[in-house]
C-alpha cells in the first residue's frame, strides 16, 4: 500500500513538472485522467469532469497513459459518433500506449476507448481546443503562482534556440518520467 502511494506521488509530481516545463510555446502536456490515467472510468462523467478543469490550446499535448492491448484510443470527427461510441468514420486509432497526441487545430476533438464496452462505461473524452492560450478557469493559488513563475522563466529562456531545444527536452523527460511512474504503478 505504501509503495502504491509512493508511485502515485511520483506520478503526480511528474504531472506537475510536465505542466510547468510545458508552459512555453511548446505547449502544455495534459495527462488525461491525471492519476488514474486512461482506463475504465470510476464513473461515467470522470473524463468530462477532468476536461472541464483544463484550458486546452493549439500546441498542447494530450498524454494518454494506458497499457497496450488492454485499452486503446479511437478519435471520431463528430459529437454524435462520440455519444454513440460508434466505430464508424474513425479519424485516428492509437493502440500502443502510452500515446501523446499533439493538438494542431482548434475546435472540438472526440476520443474514446474502442475496447469492449469501455466507452459506454465512461472511458471517453470530449475537448475543445482553443486557438489562443486562455487563462485558467480554476484558481490553484500556490500552483498557479509557480506556473506563472515557471512560464515567465521559460519565456525568458526561450529567447535562444538552444534554450528552446533544452526546454522541449525537459518536457519530454518529464513526460517519460510520468509514463515510467505510471507503468511502475500499474505493475504493482
Amino acid at each position: 500500500m505504501a509503495r502504491s502511494k509512493e508511485h502515485l506521488s511520483l506520478l503526480l509530481l511528474s504531472a506537475v513538472v510536465a505542466s510547468l516545463v510545458g508552459g512555453s510555446s511548446a505547449g502544455i502536456y495534459h495527462i488525461v485522467g491525471a492519476g488514474k490515467g486512461w482506463r475504465i472510468a470510476p464513473n461515467r462523467t470522470y473524463y468530462e469532469e477532468w476536461a472541464r478543469t483544463r484550458n486546452i490550446s493549439i500546441g498542447d499535448k494530450l498524454m494518454f497513459l494506458y497499457r497496450s492491448g488492454v485499452y486503446n484510443i479511437v478519435e471520431v470527427p463528430r459529437k454524435d459518433l462520440f455519444r454513440m461510441c460508434s466505430m464508424r468514420n474513425i479519424t485516428n486509432r492509437y493502440q500502443n500506449g502510452p500515446t501523446i497526441i499533439e493538438l494542431t487545430q482548434p475546435g472540438p476533438r472526440f476520443y474514446f476507448c474502442g475496447v469492449g464496452k469501455h466507452c459506454e462505461e465512461g472511458q471517453k473524452l470530449a475537448i475543445n481546443v482553443s486557438a489562443v492560450v486562455q487563462q485558467s478557469l480554476i484558481d490553484v493559488d500556490a500552483e498557479a503562482e509557480a506556473e506563472d513563475e515557471a512560464a515567465a522563466a521559460a519565456a525568458a529562456a526561450s529567447s535562444s534556440a538552444d534554450a528552446t531545444a533544452a526546454h522541449r527536452l525537459l518536457g519530454l523527460a518529464a513526460c517519460l518520467l510520468a509514463s515510467a511512474s505510471w507503468l511502475l504503478m500499474s505493475i504493482n
